[in-house]
């Protein structure tokens, strides 16, 4: 029994750690997509192409899955995605890249309130005290780089927003729902919003190495969304949304190797608190055995 409480854990795990680095991955094509063509064009083709892999999987795969189940929470757990999606590459062009991410974790907060609220998924008092260790982290880490009175702070704040009640409406349905019924929804909800949106204000694509690079961020998209609906619908949402501490590292290293910005004290030293606390944080909940057997 504990050997396979192990390996269940062991699979939740790199479930989510995968989803979250390859999240990175699509965070980091788009922002670089977003400095040689239109910025609403590069989130049009991330939900387009996300779209088009669904179908081809649903045509070679043929599963059988109920689309009118949940119908109203997919459709608001789409909308919900494609606001994230929207304001988060929108802001991904007017902020630095890790802080974007220091501010996106404000996320995890959002989720915990709204599971113990409606879900009953209480943290422990330790849990509420390291995730406010880590919320102060992130303000620290923000404070000395971002504009925090400035207009443009309402981009990278949306996301997180979203995303957490994304994640809440995902594991509110987890016990029944499909994780392809779910992609499917985001994709098609997505491409449509994105399509009527840019259609009006096209701009040609002639480069073919700017159409590769559409394809694999809808790529990105899809198989980032798969694995973490996995992740949550396997175990406690707490837990798993706690794993985006990952996307720290991630985005920390590419910044400094594919974006040349330089390492900045203060932020290195916030994000080392955010991600201190947050192992701890997992290591505490986890002691509560929430993982489903």
């Amino acid at each position: 029994m504990a050997q396979n409480k192990k390996t269940y854990l062991i699979k939740v795990i790199f479930l989510a750690i995968s989803g979250f680095f390859i999240l990175v991955c699509q965070d980091s094509t788009a922002k670089y997509l977003g400095t040689i063509m239109p910025i609403n064009q590069v989130i049009w083709g991330r939900f387009f192409f996300h779209f088009v892999i669904i179908l081809i999987l649903f045509v070679i795969l043929k599963p059988k899955i109920n689309l009118k189940n949940n119908f109203k929470f997919n459709i608001i757990r789409s909308i919900l995605m494609v606001f994230a999606t929207f304001f988060f590459i929108h802001s991904l062009q007017k902020f630095d890249l890790v802080d974007i991410y220091v501010v996106f974790f404000s996320a995890p907060l959002i989720v915990s309130i709204l599971t113990a609220l409606f879900l009953k998924d209480i943290l422990s008092p330790k849990g509420v005290i390291l995730m406010l260790l880590s919320f102060g982290c992130i303000i620290y880490s923000m404070s000395p780089s971002m504009k925090v009175l400035s207009l443009d702070l309402i981009f990278p704040l949306v996301p997180p927003v979203c995303w957490a009640l994304y994640q809440f409406f995902t594991k509110f349905i987890s016990d029944n729902n499909d994780p392809l019924a779910a992609l499917f929804y985001a994709a098609v909800v997505g491409a449509i919003v994105f399509t009527i949106y840019v259609i009006f204000d096209w701009t040609p694509i002639e480069n073919k190495n700017l159409w590769i690079g559409l394809i694999i961020l809808g790529l990105l998209g899809f198989t980032s969304h798969l694995l973490i609906i996995f992740a949550i619908q396997l175990s406690n949402l707490s837990f798993v949304t706690n794993f985006q501490y990952s996307q720290l590292i991630w985005s920390t290293i590419i910044n400094f190797y594919i974006f040349g910005v330089p390492f900045d004290f203060n932020k290195i030293a916030g994000v080392v608190g955010i991600i201190i606390f947050g192992i701890l944080f997992v290591h505490t909940e986890g002691k509560k055995n929430k993982i489903k057997n």
